[in-house]
């Protein structure tokens, strides 16, 4: 798999590799975000001496021998490791650990560390007495990875693990920018790596997943056979929680559009009371959102909240082929091919088009680039009111951008701008007149001249797709 970007991510290697004495680095995320290809990467470059291993789902005992091994083969390149070699006890490896590490640098990764923990919960005590008491004091960088992220922070990071405070560092790798995907797909238009990152998001796997020389539709169309879009869905909730099926019919009922917990309950069957506590769970495994409109000083008090899924992989997947699964399961994929081009347009431009608006200004925003700087970026909405796309605030100032996103083949035409200004006095804080008002409209299809002269007089910025995507490079 090629290696795409990571700056900071390399910087932060390679200033724990230069610091002296034991370092422990906890790197984490969700599956196919290419921390493996990260680490792999780093250590091919820099050319460190290092034993790489990766757990499994397997016994205490069998990880236990399979590690050993991998160190064996270190220590003897070219010895045949006897099958039934292991040492003793984790005490023993991490002893030999230490010992490798005494003189000079030594990377140990080891790679989705919360299968080693699930079969030994005992593991983590064993590792924080060795680390305190010789591994720290020795020449050996430890990095732990795991796509398991609750178990993560709850075992490794948390303050009652016994790990809790060891980490030098901690990173919990996010997927890529939308600003990587030009260099992922040079060959298609910026509508077109809108739309990839609208259904998949910045997940490298997902992308190799591509042929080259094909259009995007066909790619799209070839994925729906694919093995890992089918099942990721599935094992990406199941490396979060232990008991996934009430979860996945509380995320299937946020994907087919009811947002609010009471439109949630019933739709996935289950009790209020129960749906809030999965959702606080979701939220806090970063799977879902809540939000609330950005006009709202106090969100945690606000009614208006709903819940929004915030992996885009897992919005498509349940919005448009978890209803399929039988069919493409069968390699039937005509019907279901059909029905997300029906829809596609719409379903990118409702999320991964707007969400990529309300993200340029809010960079821009950072960056001075606005004529405020906003302290909170967002949307709006009334159950029986106007809906705004982006809105960006700043009390202080008593300055607000309004913005209007609209992903359409036609030109954005003058009605639109319009509507947007009429809407003003219903969305912005009283009073009125004492806040400066900004507009913004976003278009896949630039704007006409009329729509222009309609917002004469006012501050508006107007963004096509090329400034959406230079904007986000830029930033």
């Amino acid at each position: 798999m090629k290696f795409y970007n990571r700056k900071r991510e390399l910087a932060l290697l390679d200033a724990l590799f230069n610091r002296p004495d034991g370092q422990l680095y906890v790197l984490y995320g969700r599956r196919r975000v290419g921390k493996t290809v990260l680490l792999t990467h780093w250590l091919e470059t820099r050319k460190h001496r290092a034993i790489f291993w990766t757990a499994d789902r397997t016994s205490a005992a069998t990880q236990l021998r399979l590690f050993s091994q991998t160190i064996q083969s270190f220590i003897e390149p070219t010895q045949v490791i006897p099958p039934d070699f292991t040492y003793g006890s984790w005490d023993l490896l991490l002893n030999e650990l230490a010992r490798l590490a005494q003189q000079k640098r030594l990377v140990v990764v080891l790679d989705e560390f919360t299968y080693l923990i699930e079969s030994d919960p005992g593991l983590a005590s064993v590792l924080q007495r060795l680390w305190d008491h010789r591994l720290k004091q020795s020449n050996l960088l430890l990095i732990l990875t795991g796509s398991h992220a609750g178990m993560i922070e709850r075992e490794v990071l948390a303050y009652r693990s016994p790990l809790y405070n060891r980490a030098t560092a901690s990173t919990h790798l996010q997927p890529m920018p939308f600003s990587a995907l030009a260099e992922f797909f040079p060959r298609y238009s910026v509508e077109e790596r809108v739309t990839i990152y609208g259904l998949l998001g910045g997940v490298p796997q997902y992308f190799e997943l591509f042929q080259t020389g094909l259009r995007l539709e066909e790619n799209l169309e070839n994925l729906l056979t694919s093995s890992m879009i089918l099942d990721d869905a599935g094992a990406l909730l199941r490396d979060q929680l232990s008991e996934p099926r009430n979860y996945v019919a509380i995320v299937s009922a946020i994907a087919a559009g009811y947002t609010r917990i009471t439109e949630i309950a019933l739709m996935a069957g289950l009790e209020h009371t129960n749906v809030s506590r999965y959702l606080n769970t979701l939220q806090h495994l970063g799977i879902v959102e809540r939000q609330v409109p950005a006009t709202e000083s106090r969100p945690e008090q606000s009614k208006n909240g709903r819940y929004r899924i915030t992996d885009p992989y897992l919005r498509y997947y349940y919005r448009f082929i978890a209803p399929n699964r039988t069919s493409l399961e069968r390699g039937l994929t005509q019907q279901a091919w059909a029905n997300i081009k029906q829809h596609l347009a719409e379903f990118v431009g409702s999320f991964g088009f707007e969400e990529l608006c309300r993200e340029w200004v809010l960079r821009h925003g950072d960056a001075g680039k606005l004529p405020f700087v906003p302290r909170r970026v967002g949307a709006f909405w009334k159950r029986k009111g106007p809906q705004i796309d982006v809105v960006a605030v700043n009390e202080d100032e008593h300055a607000i951008l309004l913005g209007e996103c609209k992903w359409r083949d036609e030109t954005l035409g003058r009605g639109v701008a319009k509507a947007l200004v009429e809407k003003t006095e219903l969305v912005v804080p009283e009073p009125i007149d004492k806040w400066k008002v900004y507009y913004a409209f976003f278009s896949k299809s630039s704007f006409t001249p009329e729509t222009q002269r309609e917002m004469t007089g006012k501050h508006t910025l107007w963004i096509g797709l090329e400034e959406l995507e230079q904007g986000l490079q830029e930033g």
